[in-house]
């Protein structure tokens, strides 16, 4: 499973929205479908569209996480990963 982050900024200053994906698609491929799906002038610059139109086309096996914050996504991500570790050191020790 891969995770990707992509970024709002439309109309503002800084960021306003953030959106990470995850799905089973590899970085290359993704990669190649964002830049096609760019090519579009119309709805190339609107992530909102390429959301959608990623939700369609890979239905199940794509999933999205939206976060107002950016932090907080930061703040959840480090504390999996504190969890993790400290699971994985209690199994050691038992």
């Amino acid at each position: 499973m891969y995770t990707y982050s992509l970024y709002d900024s439309a109309g503002s200053f800084g960021i306003s929205k953030s959106y990470h994906i995850k799905c089973e698609i590899p970085p290359h491929r993704f990669r190649a479908i964002m830049m096609e799906f760019r090519r579009n002038e119309e709805a190339g610059k609107n992530i909102r569209e390429f959301i959608s139109f990623m939700k369609q086309e890979f239905g199940e096996g794509f999933q999205l996480f939206e976060y107002d914050d950016i932090v907080q996504y930061d703040a959840d991500q480090e504390n999996s990963t504190i969890l993790a570790n400290l699971l994985d050191q209690a199994d050691k020790h038992i």
